[in-house]
């Protein structure tokens, strides 16, 4: 997540073809790796049906997760995705700002949210990145060019925050199966993933610049509202951690 802007830019700079060839290279060394070094995973004792992800939904908690990360993946991938075009920096210094953006990003979510979680609860730190995260975006949409670059770069770490705690709530606050809790939550929330590229340029051209930042702050609120009003239904069956419990598992929530 940080590197990939700054490989990017390297990369773009002599193509723009060679990112995708650096990607494809990099994917196939992935599969390489699985391939050599990954042992066969135990195939589960029951068999999964593709409605099963949607069943898991009926539980009140996966439901809740579901709809809050759904709100909130629309203001993150407006960061992600309609940002660089309103900073209109060079390769390098997007990169830069990026790779700034990634390094947070990966600290707040291997690091930081698991000891807020131990000291806070998972429902308060989440609720609480979700305000400050809509705050951000707000200020990087009607702030100056340098105040946008600083937000950018802040939205990593809340970011960052936000993945761990999603993740770990989506896998723990139901009774399904992981893999089918995962999917369930993840077939929502990618919904608004893919619909923020799309419309935050056109909620521009009907209005402002600012506008899609405004819209983003106010889906991020979204969010946190839904936390605080099912809390009880994402707590009630919940392995979430509460104060004063562990948190062991920051690991392989970076880009979730």
């Amino acid at each position: 997540m940080a590197c990939g802007p700054l490989v990017g830019a390297l990369l773009g700079d002599v193509s723009w073809r060679y990112p995708f060839f650096g990607t494809a290279f990099l994917m196939a060394v992935g599969f390489v790796c699985i391939t050599a070094f990954l042992k066969e995973q135990p195939r589960p004792a029951r068999r999964t049906s593709l409605l099963d992800p949607v069943k898991a939904l009926g539980h009140g908690g996966l439901a809740s997760t579901a709809v809050s990360a759904f709100f909130y993946n629309y203001t993150f991938f407006t960061v992600l995705a309609f940002t660089p075009f309103v900073l209109d920096m060079s390769p390098y210094r997007s990169g830069a700002v990026f790779f700034a953006w990634g390094v947070l990003l990966a600290v707040f979510s291997v690091i930081v949210a698991p000891r807020l979680q131990r000291r806070l609860g998972s429902l308060t730190v989440l609720g609480g990145s979700l305000v400050l995260l809509a705050v951000d975006v707000l200020v990087l949409g009607h702030g100056g060019h340098t105040t946008a670059v600083v937000c950018t770069v802040l939205s990593g770490a809340l970011i960052g925050v936000n993945n761990t705690v999603y993740t770990e709530l989506a896998l723990g606050v139901s009774d399904a199966p992981r893999p089918v809790a995962s999917a369930g939550y993840n077939f929502v929330r990618w919904f608004a993933a893919a619909a923020a590229p799309y419309f935050a340029p056109k909620i521009e051209e009907w209005s402002d610049v600012r506008m899609p930042f405004t819209v983003a702050a106010v889906t991020a609120v979204l969010g946190a509202l839904v936390v605080l009003v099912r809390r009880r239904a994402l707590t009630a069956e919940a392995e979430e951690i509460r104060p004063g419990h562990a948190a062991e598992d920051g690991v392989g929530v970076l880009a979730n």
